[in-house]
């Protein structure tokens, strides 16, 4: 089975019509963080199955979405927001996703879902309540017959999709890289266990032990009745049958009570297990947790002591702070005050007081010479005008003598004031300093306590990461777990209690089962002498049935038991060999897969992350690909970030392996960066096909503020 193309409108964050082709081998979609990717891999999943990927919540249906309560999505924002945002009250919006492969037959088919919302008259576009979706969506698919082609709706659609992806495998064909744990676990052997069932040939095997364990039992009860219609009139012989009859339904019941109490002896187990894992890895890590806490203790001590300085800071800012950097100001206010105190008591400069006086040089300027020196002081004359800057100089002194008398009160008064602030200058500067010693010092402190919390960081970093570790190891978070040590210990104690009533109960059936076989073979080989010795005792085709059934019963489960045991051991196998493929260019240690034949996974935990991943991914591809091989029918390999845990260079060598394993795989990743070297010896590689780039295209880039209508996502062939 191959995907030819993909087609997609007003899906998501998909505005208007796009389209994918896709070619044999490994075809490849990047896109950077919220470039689409997730979305594009939900457009594969919704257009057979109706559903999407939402985290947290796993695959839910769309039809299911609520149309105004807030969970993770409402109906109407399933719609591309861009054309939301452009149709008017009135209008009907489409989104869509057409699928069209080439079955394992080699005709086309053409899948086709879509759905329609129509707009309301309410002002805001974005509002549940300007929106009426369809309650489902319209399913169409059209597939070559004889006849030429055929469409067909409805459940008829879903059944043809059900034949195409059996339910069973869909996860595993198409998966998410968060759901990988889901799918294999290696401390949860029935993961492995439920792929088996779901995507290998083993079932057949379960099912045919199973119908002969239903068909003997069948058979055994048929015949029972035969012999004792075909005897009714022999007391001895339907008295012997009705005590084997009896015999064998006291046996189905015990049979049927060990098999429950074997079941609940093994969900004890497991939970006990788990618990004592749990109490296992708290034990061990004491210490680590000890150390965690009081690292979380000190960054919340620091940083309640980094707030408390802060706000003293801010609410002494007002009153104190706000006269830092102001000595320039009180030294030149010391200078004004000393300046002051030099010039309170200085008189005005007595010039040109002595003799002539006033009048004489008014009769000087009146006669037009000099008493003294008879020299011409007429009007244009230098004398002239030194006799009127004389005149001017003696009015300027009275007129400040005169103010100087005046004022010369309050100057006592103001003496006085200048006198008591004289020291004030000083004062302050001693206080600005001191204010600026306390600032510096609060900073200081913060300073060195925001020190002292990076390097508490750095410790709680490191101690995060040895807690993750020991995570994966153990499957316990011991920080959570701690304080639930008390429960533990009480649950462990009484599941251990549980477990032996179990027991109990279990070693009862099996001996009244011990005891009831005995009984049967004895009333059986009673009967068998009975029928020897009286030859009209009637005898029934059934007997032959139930002996062959008894025949066949212990021989299927031999067969089914090796055929189990070999298929693990070909996962093995096959896993291993991808497992190198994936890792053959990493250097240092790698380990290998280890199944054993209870479905475990052996658990390796000097793996980091990245090589745990590949191991479940190979063990993904093996069971695959085995199917594949049997049963004859190919299916593509979809995958979203299943590298999300590499780093860029391992990316290159996983899709350098899995280009290979399949006939076709669509691989959606942000770990490749076009036209480095490695990105082109991989794109230039055999079997590998098409390369998209996902790129946000901004319709608005004018705009203040862009809304997330005005932001869609773009598909660029790179190959």
């Amino acid at each position: 089975m191959i995907i030819r193309n993909i087609t997609l409108h007003n899906f998501q964050c998909y505005y208007g019509s796009h389209s994918l082709d896709f070619e044999r081998g490994l075809n490849i979609i990047i896109g950077k963080g919220g470039k689409g990717k997730s979305k594009l891999f939900n457009a594969f999943y919704w257009v057979l199955f109706g559903k999407i990927y939402i985290t947290d919540l796993g695959w839910c249906s769309t039809d299911s979405l609520p149309n105004s309560a807030k969970m993770q999505m409402r109906k109407y924002e399933f719609f591309n927001m861009k054309a939301l945002s452009e149709t008017a009250a009135g209008e009907q919006i489409t989104l869509s996703v057409m699928l069209e492969i080439l079955d394992d037959k080699g005709n086309n088919v053409q899948i086709h879902r879509s759905l329609s919302a129509t707009r309301l008259d309410y002002a805001d576009w974005n509002n549940e309540k300007a929106w009426n979706v369809d309650t489902a969506a319209t399913l169409k698919v059209a597939f070559e017959t004889y006849t030429g082609t055929k469409p067909i709706y409805g459940m008829a659609a879903e059944s043809k999709i059900s034949e195409l992806f059996p339910e069973g495998i869909r996860n595993y064909i198409w998966f998410q890289g968060e759901s990988l744990d889901n799918l294999i676990n290696f401390r949860d052997k029935d993961t492995l266990k439920a792929a088996v069932k779901h995507i290998s040939y083993y079932p057949y095997y379960e099912k045919l032990s199973e119908i002969i364990r239903i068909a003997r039992g069948k058979i055994v009860a048929l015949e029972t009745k035969r012999l004792k219609e075909v005897n009714g009139t022999k007391g001895n012989v339907k008295s012997l049958l009705q005590k084997i009859e009896s015999i064998r339904n006291i046996i189905a019941k015990e049979e049927q009570t060990k098999k429950e109490t074997e079941n609940n002896i093994n969900e004890i187990n497991i939970a006990i297990t788990e618990s004592e894992n749990k109490m296992s890895g708290m034990a061990s890590f004491t210490k680590l947790v000890r150390d965690y806490k009081d690292c979380e203790n000190e960054i919340t001590r620091l940083q309640t002591e980094i707030s408390r300085i802060d706000a003293y800071q801010r609410t002494q800012l007002p009153a104190l702070w706000i006269l830092r950097h102001i000595e320039d100001m009180l030294e030149e206010s010391q200078k004004c005050i000393v300046r002051h105190t030099e010039e309170e008591l200085t008189l005005p400069e007595k010039k040109y007081l002595d003799e002539p006086g006033r009048s004489k040089l008014e009769d000087i300027l009146r006669t037009g010479k000099c008493f003294v020196c008879g020299s011409d002081v007429h009007e244009g004359t230098a004398g002239y005008q030194w006799i009127l800057n004389r005149i001017q100089a003696q009015e300027d002194f009275y007129r400040e003598m005169e103010t100087y008398n005046n004022n010369l009160q309050f100057s006592k008064e103001f003496s006085m004031f200048v006198g008591k602030i004289a020291d004030y200058p000083t004062d302050l500067l001693r206080s600005v300093s001191r204010i600026d010693k306390q600032y510096e010092d609060s900073e200081d402190k913060i300073e060195k306590l925001q020190m002292q919390k990076v390097k508490q960081l750095e410790k709680k970093d490191e101690l995060d990461r040895k807690i993750e570790e020991m995570k994966r190891k153990y499957g316990v978070n011991p920080v959570k777990q701690m304080d639930n040590v008390d429960r533990i210990t009480s649950t462990i104690r009484g599941s251990r209690s549980e477990l032996a009533k179990q027991q109990r109960t279990l070693e009862t059936c099996k001996n009244a089962i011990q005891e009831k076989n005995i009984e049967l073979r004895e009333a059986e080989k009673e009967y068998r002498k009975l029928v020897e010795k009286d030859a009209a005792i009637g005898k029934v085709a059934e007997t032959e049935w139930k002996n062959i059934s008894s025949f066949l019963q212990p021989l299927c489960a031999r067969v089914q038991e090796n055929a189990r045991k070999e298929l693990l051991q070909k996962i093995q196998i096959r896993a291993n060999q991808y497992y190198k493929r994936f890792t053959e260019h990493d250097t240092g240690y790698t380990g290998q897969v280890v199944i054993g034949d209870d479905y475990s996974i052996e658990f390796d935990p000097k793996l980091n992350t990245s090589h745990e991943d590949r191991k479940k991914i190979s063990i993904i591809n093996a069971l695959l690909t085995l199917n594949q091989e049997v049963v004859g029918v190919f299916y593509p390999f979809i995958s979203d970030a299943p590298t999300s845990n590499f780093d860029p260079v391992s990316s290159i060598y996983y899709m350098m392996g899995i280009k290979d394993v399949f006939e076709q795989s669509v691989i959606v990743t942000k770990d490749l960066v076009p036209s480095t070297d490695d990105y082109e010896k991989l794109v230039q590689s055999p079997n590998v096909g098409r390369v998209y780039e996902l790129q946000s295209q901004l319709y608005s880039p004018q705009k203040a503020n862009i809304g997330l209508h005005e932001i869609s996502t773009i598909i660029k062939p790179l190959k």
